[in-house]
């Protein structure tokens, strides 16, 4: 016990003694820091990245800094309800279009993540024109619901129809059991039967239409997820080269860094559970090549290490 008293005793010392002898991080760099940070934001609001928050940052001693965001909201959340048009036909979804997007999107991220040189005039032209899709399937998945909804209310008044049918028929058929069964009950029953087979052929035809435009839906809901995809990878992208440039043009302000540590950028992507956050880490030593114009900001995201956790 006496032995185990004396560790605890000495640890708890050894602990102490550390804890006093801890380095404060000096004004200057909390200063640079910060002076970044609000670079960093100006910069990403002013490229229109409105899907973007706003940047905290950390700083850990030997290793750098790091600057944190996140996408507020989730990809792809573009549809809301709205009333159907009466006869409004139903717009073609150009999948020549959304194909040729796709492949301008993939073409940029890959240009960029090799240090190739982007424009921002580029990426935000590609993001035009991926809304302008956007809005186009929007508008026809929004008239899908609606009338896959008015198909379900069909279909449930016609269900309640036949079983008023059904238990009118049953009455009927109590009264043959009990009495005798006269004229007016056997044309009752047989306009009962009648009825009963147009509205089962009614109900019929109603399930089929919805199970066709089930069908049909969830194809474009596919679609709709592969663009959001998309638009996700054009946000990196924008903000890679933005961060990127952002280096180059102001990294000078970055003083008390060391050259042997680390700025680096995390992006939380708004996932849920199974979502990974991007990140960015450039050496200092690069960014200050880039600073005196020794690299070019398309260099100095290529030499970065790009990855996803």
């Amino acid at each position: 016990m006496k032995l185990n008293f004396y560790v605890s005793a000495l640890a708890a010392l050894l602990f102490t003694g550390h804890s006093l002898a801890a380095t404060e991080v000096s004004p200057k760099l909390k200063q640079n820091l910060e002076i970044m940070r609000n670079i960093l934001q100006t910069s990403l609001e002013q490229s229109q990245h409105a899907n973007v928050g706003r940047i905290s940052h950390s700083y850990l001693a030997g290793q750098g800094v790091l600057f944190r965001t996140s996408t507020r909201g989730q990809f792809g959340h573009y549809f809301a309800m709205a009333p159907l048009p009466p006869a409004a036909p139903m717009p073609v979804i150009d999948q020549a279009a959304i194909a040729a997007i796709s492949a301008r999107a993939s073409a940029a991220a890959n240009a960029a993540l090799a240090g190739g040189n982007i424009s921002e005039a580029d990426i935000e032209d590609i993001a035009e024109q991926a809304e302008a899709q956007a809005e186009q399937m929007m508008e026809q998945q929004e008239q899908m619901q609606d009338q896959m909804r008015e198909l379900r209310e069909q279909s449930r008044d016609l269900e309640r129809e036949l079983r008023d049918i059904e238990r009118e028929k049953r009455d009927i058929e109590f009264a043959r059991k009990v009495g005798k069964e006269d004229a007016e009950q056997q044309k009752q029953l047989s306009q009962l039967n009648s009825k009963n087979t147009e509205l089962q052929k009614r109900l019929a035809d109603i399930k089929q239409k919805y199970a066709a435009w089930e069908q049909d839906f969830q194809k474009k809901r596919a679609e709709q997820a592969k663009l959001a995809a998309q638009k996700q990878a054009e946000l990196i992208t924008s903000i890679s080269v933005n961060f990127a440039n952002t280096l180059c043009d102001y990294g000078a302000s970055l003083r008390e860094i060391k050259d042997d540590e680390f700025v680096s950028l995390q992006l939380e992507t708004s996932q849920g559970r199974n979502g990974k956050d991007i990140y960015w880490v450039f050496k200092k030593s690069d960014i200050n090549q880039c600073v005196s114009g020794k690299l070019k900001a398309e260099t100095l995201l290529k030499k970065a290490d790009y990855y996803q956790y």
